[in-house]
């Protein structure tokens, strides 16, 4: 069942909102908006991370949207307006009068807010927080070992040393540092952070902990705990 909402619009005519489905939480939902007489006002993709809907475990918190919209907010308030799905037309949500919002920002009319947009790259790995379920499904796939190489790749782009492998392998079976927890301690270290790198989000293909999730129940090579 998917699960949406029509939050605000913002003076500079930015539609936001959320919405996923808990059955598919790797799937990003395309959505548009609709005006009372059926026109399309705005679309995109829901993909946007919002810390509030990551702490409601709604798509770890990367499903929320804002879409330039054609008409004017004035115009927008004034009618009731649908939330569909692009790919179905199912309706997800109607609001009968859009809430306004007044946006501290410039509403991605600068570029800086245009990266600061950017669903594909993290801006912070507390971004990660609520994705636990995510990566201990990688860790139930390719086992304890993958997990912490690919941890190691992702965060410092490169292979795990022996020493801090075999460190990390053993907090993490003593149940003393969750997966998320390493990903943390490693972008903290002194070598991420003299050499900064952009983390592909859970909404790209190359976040390598997402890749399994579609996969058939039982796929992959998996450990003993």
């Amino acid at each position: 069942m998917t699960l949406a909402h029509l939050d605000a619009v913002t003076q500079h005519g930015v539609i936001e909102g959320w919405a996923c489905d808990p059955d598919r939480p790797a799937a990003t939902l395309a959505v548009a908006v609709l005006a009372e007489d059926g026109t399309e006002v705005a679309a995109g993709r829901a993909e946007l991370f919002r810390e509030d809907l990551m702490e409601a475990q709604l798509r770890y918190g990367w499903c929320a949207f804002r879409l330039r919209a054609s008409l004017e907010p004035e115009a927008l308030m004034a009618q009731t307006l649908r939330l569909v799905e692009a790919a179905t037309g199912a309706v997800l949500h109607v609001q009968p009068s859009l809430p306004f919002r007044r946006a501290d920002d410039g509403d991605c009319e600068t570029v800086a807010a245009v990266v600061a947009e950017d669903p594909t790259m993290l801006h912070s790995i507390d971004q990660l927080a609520g994705c636990g379920d995510l990566l201990a499904a990688f860790i139930a796939r390719q086992g304890l070992s993958a997990f912490i190489r690919a941890a190691y790749g992702y965060v410092l782009g490169r292979p795990a040393d022996p020493v801090g492998f075999a460190s990390y392998e053993k907090l993490m079976r003593r149940g003393a540092l969750t997966p998320f927890g390493l990903l943390a301690i490693l972008a903290d270290s002194g070598e991420f952070r003299s050499r900064p790198r952009l983390l592909p989000s859970p909404v790209q293909p190359a976040f390598v902990f997402a890749t399994t999730l579609d996969a058939p129940a039982g796929a992959g090579p998996a450990e003993a705990a």
